[in-house]
């Protein structure tokens, strides 16, 4: 009996955990033989069995292909022939990968996503990531779903395979290995700017990248040996020497050590300063020409215009910062200077500089009458020029800043105003003969001058303030404002072009003075002046001792100031004079008398400023010596006495207006009566410190 003609068919259910395998039955047949094994030649059989119906369920979850084949038993027990071997294709419970690639490159710090093929076989999916390819170590990842993601990976060759759990709780694989790298990306530097040369240092930065924990700097100078320098930190001050072009690219390096992608390379240069001339002196038929030094350089070339500054008369290179021309005939003539260091690079040519051979001088040179020199005219007022005439001259050239000369026949110009600022006139004489050499610049200003320096002087608690122009001449007409930081400044009054401010220092601490006007600011630190040791004063007021009002007194007073406490604790000495009377009824006899007294006082006091004001306090013993007369008869007495002393003075010119308000106490006895010495007084007086 055959079976050749059996339509097989197999299926799997993930669901069920089993293989369902169907045949087209067979008429007649009474049974089927079913055979399953792990090679298509059938010796290694994992299942043999009988089966009544055309088809079979296989209670196994196979990982890998199997073969199987059927034959029939007719109703006499007679076999058919088996039928043709086919393959139960079961899904593999290995996850098949689909992302990342082999051999695939991630920055460092982004998470890496793996990508695994969906099966119906597997609970769990498993990635192992191992920095060893023979995965020592291995880190996993786990998840339900086909797609695992990890983070924190650090730089270097990684190295990922699969496994898996089916669905009957088994572990399957590994899959094989794939490999991906994780890599520190290159920084991006900043752009740094051309500098000059003797600039110490050039600052480098650029961004921080992801898993870098120090940086190196590789830099070449004129394409010379590349030099790698380390840092720390996102920034390098690049010392720079020399001359010339300069590249550097820079590349983190992780934990490891390992170096990361370079950046591209950046370029900056380091350039020879211009050097800026700066005269030009007629020696006979020569002229020495001579400019400012430029540090770091080697040497200098020279090069003498014509007039149109573009043909080159002659040429010199020069070490020094002076070079002489050959003979020049009369006319003008254009100069300009290059530097040069040891290396060979050359800065940019200065801009040229004109200057003027004369012919023989025959005339004199004429001076100016009006504006004068420094002179401040208002905007938009007409300029108007005068000079002296100069014996010969047939006319006159006038020169504004470094503009071609007007011609004048006269001995006066009138012209619109110049624009706003400073400029320089200069005039000379012309005749057939010849010309006059230029006058010395005068200067005018169109508007109040910038400013652009400012003198201080300070005489004691007084500010005196200079302002100065650019030549150093005094800018009258210029209002600054001046505050100070901590104390008090009074308004400032202007005498004979300079400012002057009367100063309050604060309580305790410096105090700095500040002075604006426009653009320009300075700042100046104050000192707090101390005060004289000696202080003389005079008093006159009044005194009251419980009655009337006695006769005006009168004090004067000598006082020292110790060298302690800011000069604060002082020594006084008092002397004084006033009248006093008294009256008693002794039976039917009344007693009158009356006396001037002397109030001698030793006080110890406080001085304390407090803005423009002094607040101070003193007390001491004190003698009262008296002089009486008691009906018709004198005496004299003496009595020891206290002296309090309160007050506030203001400064007024040279020294202090003060006021205070004082108390004596003493009773002197006559002998008929006693009198009293005291009492509370008001004097108004004047201080002077020496």
């Amino acid at each position: 009996m055959v079976l050749g003609a059996l339509l097989l068919a197999a299926a799997s259910s993930a669901q069920t955990a089993r293989i369902v395998l169907r045949w087209k039955a067979v008429a007649g047949a009474r049974a089927y033989e079913l055979q399953i094994a792990k090679d298509p030649g059938f010796v290694e059989i994992v299942l043999q069995t009988q089966t009544t119906t055309a088809g079979y369920r296989w209670e196994e979850l196979p990982t890998a292909t199997h073969w199987y084949r059927v034959r029939s038993f007719d109703q006499d027990g007679r076999a058919s022939e088996w039928s043709p071997a086919r393959t139960i294709a079961v899904d593999s419970a290995v996850p098949v990968q689909l992302k990342p690639d082999d051999g695939a490159s991630f920055p460092c710090g982004e998470p890496i996503t793996f990508e695994l093929e969906p099966s119906r076989l597997v609970k769990e999916y498993v990635v192992e990531l191992s920095a060893t390819q023979d995965f020592a170590r291995p880190r996993e990842l786990k998840g339900h779903g086909a797609s695992l993601t990890a983070s924190e990976l650090s730089p270097g060759t990684w190295w990922w395979r699969t496994r898996a759990v089916d669905v009957k709780e088994r572990p399957a694989g590994p899959g094989p290995a794939r490999s991906f790298a994780v890599r520190l990306v290159a920084p991006k530097p900043r752009a740094v700017g051309d500098v000059l040369l003797g600039t110490p240092q050039v600052s480098l930065s650029w961004t921080t990248v992801a898993c870098a924990v120090r940086w190196v700097v590789e830099a070449t100078h004129d394409g010379k040996e590349r030099v790698s320098i380390p840092s720390a930190q996102p920034s390098l001050n690049f010392k720079t020497g020399l001359a010339g072009e300069y590249r550097w690219r820079v590349a983190g390096v992780d934990a490891s050590g390992r170096t990361g992608e370079f950046s591209a390379e950046q370029l900056f240069r380091v350039k020879v300063p211009t050097p800026v001339p700066r005269a030009e002196v007629i020696q006979g038929r020569a002229a020495q020409l001579s400019w400012a030094a430029v540090a770091g350089v080697a040497g200098y070339r020279v090069e003498l215009l014509a007039d149109d500054a573009e043909t080159t008369l002659a040429s010199g290179n020069v070490q020094g910062t002076s070079w002489r021309t050959p003979e020049l005939v009369p006319g003008r003539y254009a100069w300009r200077v290059t530097a040069r260091d040891a290396q060979g690079h050359a800065s940019a040519p200065s801009e040229p500089r004109r200057f003027e051979r004369l012919a023989p001088v025959t005339l004199a040179a004429p001076a100016f009458d009006t504006p004068r020199d420094g002179e401040a005219l208002d905007e938009g007022a007409t300029l108007e020029v005068r000079w002296r005439a100069v014996p010969g001259a047939t006319g006159y050239e006038l020169r504004f800043d470094d503009a071609a000369p007007v011609a004048v026949t006269g001995t006066r110009y009138e012209g619109p105003a110049l624009a706003k600022g400073l400029h320089a006139l200069s005039l000379r004489a012309v005749s057939g003969d010849g010309v006059s050499p230029w006058t010395e610049p005068l200067h005018v200003c169109w508007g109040v001058p910038p400013v652009a320096k400012a003198e201080l002087q300070q005489v004691g608690l007084e500010v005196r303030v200079t302002l100065l122009d650019e030549r150093g001449h005094v800018v009258a007409a210029a209002r600054p404002r001046l505050s100070v930081a901590a104390g008090r400044l009074d308004a400032p009054t202007q005498r004979d072009g300079r400012w002057f401010a009367n100063w309050s220092p604060p309580p305790e601490g410096p105090d700095t003075l500040v002075l604006e006007e426009r653009a320009f600011r300075a700042e100046w630190p104050l000192t707090r002046p101390e005060p004289p040791p000696f202080v003389v004063g005079a008093f006159a007021g009044g005194l009251f001792n419980g009655g009337a009002v006695t006769s005006p007194s009168a004090a004067a007073s000598v006082g020292y100031r110790l060298p302690v406490l800011q000069r604060r604790l002082a020594i006084e000495l008092r002397a004084g004079v006033y009248g006093t009377r008294a009256e008693t009824t002794v039976g039917n006899l009344t007693v009158s008398g009356s006396g001037w007294l002397l109030p001698f006082s030793l006080l110890a006091g406080w001085h304390q400023p407090v803005g423009a004001y002094v607040l101070r306090g003193a007390l001491g013993p004190g003698l009262q010596v008296g002089f009486f007369e008691v009906n018709g008869q004198r005496s004299a007495a003496a009595a020891p006495g206290l002296d309090v002393v309160a007050g506030v003075g203001r400064r007024l010119g040279p020294g202090r207006v003060e006021a205070e308000l004082g108390f004596a106490y003493a009773r002197l006895s006559t002998p008929s009566l006693r009198m009293n010495a005291g009492g509370f007084g008001v004097r108004v007086g004047y201080a002077l410190d020496l």
